[in-house]
């Protein structure tokens, strides 16, 4: 009796194909479907930004670096001891120096991080496999100048030897110079054995023997790598170094031994890691996130709110079926259940579409915006702005279940209310005037 009571519900429950309401219906499924694709769309790219940016920093900065004011004075003694650690997460240890400059052109000038690198003890891969023209070579070349006197009756030679520099490549078209050509680094130094140091400048010309691409604007347009040789001798250091560079195979290990690290090497030491150094602004990608992911979340809401209007006017327009089935013997329940079921059909529905809608415009996005761009003429995605060239895109898996389960869960609770008004129709009301 209750699986027929049940089918003969389901039949007379059924909606007239009515032009209103059949609208009503697809709006709800709509809304539902753009709530789930914009959820989707906007967790893979922040998701993208996350993790795009870690690979990014990590490859170029240390996972720890250890400093000392005034810096590291005997850096070989201090990787021998770090080695004697006998720590297997640690992959390598180089000293480097980090400073100010700038570079000069005969067109153009411009500040930059000049970083000087042990290229036999540090990790140079990213740049290696980032690099668009010329070479990763730091050897220094030999460069023959032809002058003339001051009458110019005669020409005399001079050669000299240029260091290598190898520099990003929005920073090689700022300059409008390339591989081969020469540029001038115009770095401070502090004067020492004086009772008040005075800042100097020196100036000192370079070859410049390669051009990378990271595909990250702060990298590409600010940062310069030399010898690290040079750079002591161009920031006037001696034997100093920085600090002193530390990769290992995880960089979660980062983190956990930054404290064994600074223990072990005393108060006069400053041990950070690469989370250290961007803290703030990982803090403030993980808050944009969550916040950009309750404003979207409201679109589902939105949807459910038409969802409920729907099932009500669907209670309206049903009062005589309803009262009809009640009088012949279906219960509160079994009604309840075909509207909560006829709100989860409308979240499914929705949930489907905009899921499939999501992931490929996810995996598509960057062809999506080029064509944007190309169409309109506006720029959708300015690398100069948003760090990347590309914009970065990251399905997490369980982001997708998460916002599918959570939309689903709203459609079920949207035809909680529509149903319990159902339910609760008196079947001798609702025949009293037909």
């Amino acid at each position: 009796m209750k699986y027929e009571s049940w089918i003969a519900l389901r039949h007379l429950t059924r909606r007239r194909k009515t032009g209103f309401i059949s609208l009503i219906s697809l709006i709800s499924i709509l809304g539902v479907a753009v709530g789930v694709m914009a959820l989707i769309v906007v967790l893979a790219v922040m998701s993208g930004f996350d993790q795009e940016l870690k690979s990014k920093i990590v490859s170029v900065h240390p996972h720890l670096r250890i400093e000392k004011v005034n810096g590291v004075d005997q850096p070989e003694a201090l990787v021998t001891k770090i080695r004697s650690w006998n720590r297997p997460e640690v992959e390598t240890v180089a000293g480097f120096i980090e400073g100010q400059a700038i570079l000069r052109s005969e067109s153009n000038a411009i500040g930059v991080v000049v970083k000087g690198i042990d290229r036999n003890r540090d990790n140079l891969a990213i740049f290696g496999k980032s690099l668009r023209w010329g070479k990763l070579d730091f050897e220094a070349v030999e460069e023959i100048q032809m002058k003339k006197s001051f009458f110019g009756f005669r020409t005399r030679t001079e050669r000299r030897e240029l260091p290598a520099l190898i520099l990003g490549e929005s920073l090689a078209r700022i300059l409008g110079v390339g591989p081969g050509e020469s540029v001038s680094l115009i770095v401070p130094f502090v004067e020492e054995g004086k009772a008040f140091s005075l800042t100097h400048a020196e100036s000192r010309t370079f070859r410049i023997a390669g051009v990378f691409r990271l595909g990250m604007s702060d990298f590409d347009s600010g940062l310069a790598l030399i010898n690290l040789e040079e750079a002591q001798t161009l920031y006037h250091l001696g034997n100093r170094v920085t600090g002193l560079s530390l990769r290992f195979r995880d960089i979660d290990q980062a983190e956990k031994l930054k404290g064994i690290f600074q223990s072990e090497l005393g108060a006069d030491f400053l041990v950070r890691s690469w989370y250290d150094m961007n803290r703030n602004f990982f803090n403030a990608l993980q808050v944009e996130k969550n916040v950009m992911t309750i404003l979207l979340a409201l679109i589902v809401l939105v949807a459910a709110f038409n969802i409920v209007s729907t099932l009500i006017m669907v209670v309206m327009e049903k009062t005589k079926d309803i009262g009809i089935l009640r009088a012949l013997g279906a219960t509160r329940k079994s009604i309840r259940k075909i509207f909560i079921l006829e709100g989860f059909s409308y979240g499914f529905l929705g949930v489907i579409l905009g899921s499939v809608l999501g992931l490929l415009l996810a995996w598509n996005l960057n062809p999506v915006a080029d064509f944007i761009e190309e169409t309109t003429g506006l720029s959708v995605f300015p690398s100069d702005i948003y760090y990347f060239d590309q914009i970065p895109t990251e399905i997490n898996p369980t982001d997708v279940v998460t916002v599918v389960v959570l939309a689903l869960l709203i459609s079920v609770f949207a035809g909680i209310y529509p149903a319990q008004r159902a339910a609760s129709l008196n079947p001798v009301e609702a025949l009293r005037y037909e």
